[in-house]
């Protein structure tokens, strides 16, 4: 399994009504970052949108790779996260910033059943 561990120098968190998603985001620095992780998904989905389609579901990137929905957990506290992502469990250190209600709130509804919360 691939280990990952950085300490977060600051977050994200939007909604982007036009584009139609969700996004949160952590890395190491705000504008030389060496390592970073975000992740995206719909707001909500038309008649049109085929739920199953990968592109309909949960984005995510770490350090310039890409996958669709292979998020199994997100465990959150007020000291660090910890994403289980396909092979791989990314532990970010919060220590250094401050997490907000949006980044929560939008966690939530990104992550759904996936996240567990004990701040």
């Amino acid at each position: 399994m691939f280990r990952l561990e950085f300490k977060a120098k600051i977050i994200t968190a939007s909604r982007n009504k036009k584009d139609n998603y969700y996004m949160v985001g952590l890395a190491d620095d705000k504008f030389d970052y060496k390592n970073y992780i975000l992740f995206q998904r719909p707001i909500t989905l038309s008649e049109d949108d085929d739920p199953e389609s990968e592109l309909n579901g949960m984005y995510a990137e770490c350090n310039g790779e890409v996958t669709y929905n292979t998020c199994k957990s997100v465990s959150l506290t007020n000291e660090s996260v910890i994403f289980e992502v396909q092979d791989s469990l990314i532990t970010v250190d919060l220590s250094d910033v401050k997490l907000n209600k949006r980044f929560v709130e939008y966690s939530k509804e990104i992550f759904k059943e996936l996240l567990t919360t004990k701040l």
